[in-house]
């Protein structure tokens, strides 16, 4: 009789357990996907722009702008630091915004602006229709 008091108490233990099979796990009919939101459009940068140089034409003339610019920031903040943004459509062109990003560094240096206050960055953005070089202060 001691023998079977073990398999009787487990058998009254699991009598109340069911097998798991495909059905445990399926999902109640009313359950419905649910599409995901849609994401905001994402800003590239908050900041307004000190200059924006755009180039819906090859060499746009750019640096009596820029020149101007940069005075009118350093006459106000003398130790301003610059970042000097890259923004393309997409990855294809990432050497030509280098190039562009960086023919902007040397104008405001000729402006005898140090090379350590200008950060260059590159970004996409595929709304735009024309690249771009923005210049930002902080």
């Amino acid at each position: 009789m001691t023998r079977l008091v073990p398999v009787v108490f487990a058998l009254l233990i699991f009598s109340g357990c069911t097998l798991i099979d495909q059905r445990t796990f399926a999902p109640s009919p009313e359950a419905k996907a649910q599409p995901a939101p849609s994401l905001p459009p994402v800003m590239i940068d908050q900041r307004t722009p000190l200059v924006t140089i755009d180039y819906t034409i090859e060499s746009p003339d750019y640096v009596q702008l820029l020149h101007a610019a940069v005075r009118a920031a350093e006459s106000r903040y003398p130790d301003v630091q610059y970042d000097v943004i890259s923004v393309l459509k997409d990855t294809s062109d990432v050497s030509l915004g280098q190039e562009r990003a960086t023919g902007v560094m040397r104008a405001i240096m000729r402006d005898r602006v140090p090379a350590s206050r200008i950060h260059l960055g590159l970004r996409t953005n595929p709304t735009l229709v024309a690249s771009q070089v923005r210049v930002y202060v902080r």
